[in-house]
């Protein structure tokens, strides 16, 4: 009998495990668009320069946060971003398209002069904003259905032992 609720118990986690990560996209995605929306802010009135731009606004995700590291140790801001990219995108609710949008934002960012710079971050707004609407889209459609496929996998484990 415990080996049976243990089973509908694991296939209930891994479920709701899926789900979470669903809405764990939503939410970064959601950080990295207040991000780009507060650099170009940033750029457009006070001119600062792009490290401390992260260093100032990157406190809530922790691939930026990695970046502000970088930039403590002297690391150019191309290799720090690459760098917070790389080592915590997989971990953090980001896929791989989110992960390329992430390294191509970051590819331009600081590059060429004021106007150049709110014109990236006004397209990498448009870019996320994008991807913000697939991640939600895809969490209504599939948040509820991996919840229960996760409980009904764990009872049909169970009945297949029983």
């Amino acid at each position: 009998m415990t080996g049976t609720l243990l089973l509908i118990a694991v296939g209930t986690l891994a479920g709701y495990m899926e789900s979470h990560r669903l809405e764990m996209r939503v939410e970064r995605l959601e950080e990295f668009l207040r991000f780009v929306s507060s650099a170009q802010t940033e750029i457009r009135f006070s001119a600062l320069p792009v490290e401390q731009i992260v260093q100032r606004h990157g406190g809530d995700l922790e691939f930026l946060r990695r970046c502000g590291d970088c930039f403590e140790k002297g690391t150019d801001f191309l290799s720090a971003w690459q760098t917070g990219v790389n080592s915590c995108a997989k971990n953090s609710g980001f896929n791989e398209k989110d992960t390329e949008l992430l390294k191509g934002f970051g590819r331009g960012f600081g590059v060429s002069d004021i106007d150049g710079q709110l014109s990236h971050c006004a397209l990498y707004c448009e870019l996320t904003a994008q991807s913000l609407k697939d991640a939600k889209e895809e969490k209504e459609r599939k948040s509820r259905l991996y919840q229960m496929f996760g409980v009904f996998s764990g009872m049909a484990a169970a009945l297949l032992l029983c």
